[in-house]
């Protein structure tokens, strides 16, 4: 057990420093907790990979010309700013800090005991001692918003710099599971749970009985995930009393963020509402939660039609494409900003819960890249979206009545300048099934890049006499493969100490 504790915080502190001065076998055994505190039997992979620093597997389509998902700082480091005079103390902290100690922070801060499923910490030291209960807590997602945006982007950025110099901000907040992932970060920042207590370990979901694919939010439904989000928990301490309401651009962000609604035993119904990419309309699920009736208005239609169906030469005429450009970000503000102004938030002493992500930075991300022209313009949209969100905040929760939570899920890479940094998962399947299986062509069943882990057919290794072993060495023999680690180093590093 000590011995486990000490590699433990070996491996944080390796994470918290620059990761190019470390020697690679040390690298290596610091990416492999990460791995750990996101198994969970049945749902993770056999083979885990990390590609080397500055390579990424994405899919060979257009909209998806970068991928992120690995540990490296690119991926990893996320901005993290805590908001809200009189509750937080304002400086820059250099504490690690990390996405699961998010949730135990607010509950913390609304008076309330923080549940054994909660594996993160409360950011104490940047409360201040003695403050009443806000009225309104405002958690921003920023989707795929890389932590060195805000230095890069500064003279674009002036709502975010002036949250970050009048509130706490943590330089060394990181993500420390693997994958660095949309699904996966929204669950560990709505529950404070590891993603190995949580449920959601990727974005999607390999059912290793049939064969097939799907979301972990699949109809839009919360039984996947596996620990109370705040929102379940604050719900059940106002008996309902506080109104909850999440928004995000796709569904497995809006349902982490709102919990399990009425869909949890003894639970209620938050407002929870996605982005549909066909129909450009908000949409929920009925069973779990409420969909709010002022986004019934909301069309996108207009976005594009401003601009002749066009942004920076790139078609945009469609709900599925004007998502992937700045027009976006405004649109998912006037939407949230429709509901604070419908609904009596911050009218009473029951803090009430507005919990968003922005999704524009992800996706002209993955098309563009983070060195983009495309990128830097979402960045700018998004912080004035932001700007006004806040301040729509502060006026309904009266002075010294609000707190804002910002954060990022995950990062970016880029590829620097060389493509050829770049490579395609279906590519890597059929590489590894013809050097492993040329005649079946079966061992690796299924590998999306941005879940970082394969897929294998443990039946078809015993019929040929592979290990799991045997895989990762074969995909560690990639010139572009960092470390390969199997479902057995990963089930060991998991296991709890024994005493």
């Amino acid at each position: 057990m000590i011995r486990r504790s000490i590699r433990a915080a070996a491996a944080a502190a390796l994470l918290a420093a620059p990761l190019g001065a470390a020697p690679a076998g040390a690298v290596r055994a610091a990416f492999l907790p990460q791995f750990a505190r996101s198994y969970y039997p049945g749902r993770s992979g056999q083979i885990m990979i990390v590609p080397r620093e500055g390579h990424f597997v994405t899919r060979d389509e257009p909209v998806n010309q970068f991928m992120h998902g690995s540990p490296w700082s690119y991926d990893s480091r996320v901005p993290l700013i805590l908001y809200g005079p009189g509750h937080f103390r304002a400086g820059a902290f250099d504490a690690a800090a990390r996405h699961q100690d998010i949730a135990p922070t607010l509950a913390t801060m609304l008076g309330l005991p923080v549940p054994r499923t909660m594996t993160g910490h409360s950011l104490s030291m940047a409360l201040r001692p003695g403050a009443l209960a806000p009225r309104i807590v405002l958690l921003v997602v920023l989707d795929a918003f890389r932590a060195d945006y805000l230095e890069r982007h500064a003279a674009a950025v002036p709502n975010l710099l002036r949250l970050k110099r009048q509130g706490a901000s943590f330089a060394r907040a990181r993500v420390d599971y693997l994958p660095s992932a949309t699904g996966v970060a929204h669950a560990t920042i709505s529950t404070g749970a590891d993603p190995a207590v949580h449920g959601i370990v990727v974005n999607t979901m390999f059912d290793a009985a049939t064969g097939g694919v799907s979301d972990p939010f699949a109809d839009r439904s919360p039984r996947n995930l596996m620990a109370p989000a705040l929102a379940d928990i604050w719900s059940a301490a106002t008996t309902g009393r506080a109104i909850i309401a999440a928004q995000a651009g796709l569904f497995y962000a809006a349902g982490a963020l709102a919990g399990h609604g009425a869909c949890a035993i003894g639970g209620r119904p938050a407002y929870a509402a996605s982005y549909d990419a066909t129909s450009g309309a908000w949409v929920g699920n009925a069973a779990c939660y409420r969909l709010h009736p002022s986004l019934a208005e909301r069309n996108p239609r207009l976005l594009w039609e401003a601009t002749g169906g066009v942004w920076r030469g790139h078609d945009v005429s469609s709900p599925d494409l004007v998502r992937r450009s700045a027009l976006f970000p405004a649109f998912e503000v006037d939407s949230l900003l429709g509901i604070l102004a419908a609904e009596p938030f911050g009218a009473d002493a029951v803090t009430d819960l507005l919990l968003m992500n922005f999704k524009s930075a992800d996706f002209v991300g993955h098309q563009y890249g983070p060195d983009s022209p495309e990128i830097a313009e979402t960045v700018a949209a998004i912080d004035r979206a932001v700007g006004r969100l806040v301040d729509a905040v502060e006026k309904k929760a009266g002075p010294g009545g609000a707190v804002v939570v910002i954060t990022a899920d995950h990062g970016m890479p880029g590829v620097g300048g060389d493509p050829a940094r770049r490579h395609f998962a279906a590519d890597v399947v059929r590489t590894l099934n013809a050097g492993l299986d040329p005649e079946g062509k079966r061992v690796v069943r299924h590998y999306e890049g941005s879940n970082s882990q394969m897929y294998v057919d443990r039946a078809r290794l015993l019929e040929l006499g592979l290990t799991l072993g045997d895989v990762s060495r074969a995909a560690e023999a990639l010139p572009w493969v960092f470390a390969a680690y199997t479902e057995d180093e990963v089930r060991k590093a998991a296991a709890p100490p024994v005493h």
